[in-house]
């Protein structure tokens, strides 16, 4: 089923920083700053920008919080291998949330098993077992709104004592200002995984998410505005519908599909035709029209219960406290 394209919610987001950005580079400076933010070479000049990778980890990882928050043990700690010896998860609710990459399916080894196991992060994000349903794109500066770059100075800091580690000084350079553009997309979703997606974008638009480096210590704030929302089908559809509404019998079972209507049911505008596909703008009042959306994902994260597959006993024992 999910190799079909059923229904997909696409949304072009603009982010400002409110305060300064700092997405470090893999690479060091001979003679300048520590520290320099990821830059690249766009329509022959060079460009600072926010990967797309930083963005997608960011966004997943505020969402386990939240969901960690609706119901404990909802999502898995996606690096927690059970093979390894030396983890100690401090949390003892969350030592047995072995990443659904590393389980072993409850049923037969397909896509529709894994994806019915995993947890609802990995589900939408994607696990070492199969890619996720949500895509997101660089944020390249926009045309006239380019950012300025900022030097700080800052201290090493010893552990042990909390104190500063006499001259052990560095440099950051930060970005600044400026406005940046990029595009999220959100295949074949379940309605509570749209949801989850209007949450992460009131939170943005909240100023709450903050990306990059020195987040604790005043850098990395951001402020969303979705400047296009649009929703498309491919058969033609009078109300707003996901996975579970668009698939079989047989399909609900096997991917293991939540059963949710929004009452009363979102009505959608009028679509416009693009090809195969019927798409419905819902920019002007996304926020207000899929608002019934919300209480699905707390409503899948208390009837999924958790990541679920096996995990050998013996694997366990390995890392257990």
């Amino acid at each position: 089923m999910l190799r079909r394209t059923l229904c997909q919610a696409d949304v072009i987001l603009e982010l400002e920083p409110v305060d300064p950005i700092l997405i470090k580079s893999g690479y060091s400076t001979v003679d300048g700053p520590d520290m320099v933010p990821v830059v690249t070479y766009r329509s022959g000049t060079q460009e600072y920008y926010f990967p797309g990778s930083s963005l997608k980890g960011v966004l997943r990882s505020h969402l386990e919080r939240v969901a960690r928050t609706l119901q404990p043990g909802s999502v898995c700690i996606p690096y927690y291998d059970p093979k390894k010896r030396d983890y100690s998860v401090p949390v003892a609710s969350e030592r047995g949330a072995f990443g659904c990459g590393y389980r072993v399916p409850s049923g037969d080894d397909t896509t529709a098993c894994r994806y019915s196991d995993s947890c609802a992060a990995c589900r939408m994000f994607g696990s070492l077992n199969f890619g996720g349903r949500f895509s997101i794109s660089d944020a390249y500066p926009i045309r006239g709104s380019f950012p300025t770059l900022e030097q700080r100075n800052g201290v090493g800091i010893d552990r042990f004592t909390g104190g500063t580690v006499p001259g052990v000084l560095f440099d950051l350079l930060t970005l600044t200002g400026g406005r940046f553009r990029t595009s999220i997309r959100l295949l074949n979703f379940e309605l509570w995984q749209l949801a989850a997606l209007n949450l992460l974008l009131v939170d943005i638009m909240d100023e709450l998410i903050a990306i990059g480096s020195g987040r604790s210590r005043g850098l990395g704030r951001v402020r969303g505005k979705v400047i296009d929302y649009k929703v498309s089908y491919m058969g033609k559809v009078g109300q707003l519908a996901g996975l579970y509404q668009l698939a079989t019998d047989e399909e609900r079972v096997a991917y293991g599909l939540h059963d949710w209507t929004a009452d009363p049911a979102v009505e959608l505008p009028d679509p416009q035709r693009r090809g195969l596909r019927w798409q419905f703008d819902l920019t002007a009042d996304w926020d207000k029209r899929l608002a019934p959306l919300t209480p699905s994902f707390e409503a899948f994260l208390q009837w999924h219960g958790g990541p679920k597959g096996k995990v050998s006993s013996d694997s366990y024992e390995e890392v257990r406290p």
